[in-house]
């Protein structure tokens, strides 16, 4: 038996046939996580170039150019 479940929320037991032999699925409740709501007018692109490893630009001025050249990168990784 799993030793990170908890017996008491499990609400099904499943005994299944599978290639010849049987396996088990426990069915139990899981608590819903709410995700935060996101501003939908800030917007951040990333784009990978040719020249340049990424590229990023935001709509709201506050992230700085995110340019790093794929030379360099590539240099330090042979070293």
């Amino acid at each position: 038996m799993p030793s990170n479940l908890e017996f008491l929320s499990i609400k099904e037991l499943r005994i299944l046939p599978r290639n010849k032999c049987f396996t088990q699925e426990f069915v139990y409740e899981k608590e819903i996580v709410v995700k935060p709501q996101l501003n939908q007018d800030n917007v951040l692109g990333i784009d990978h170039g040719v020249n340049n490893w990424l590229t990023c630009v935001s709509n709201i001025g506050t992230s700085t150019g995110c340019r790093w050249e794929k030379d360099k990168i590539n240099e330090s990784l042979v070293q």
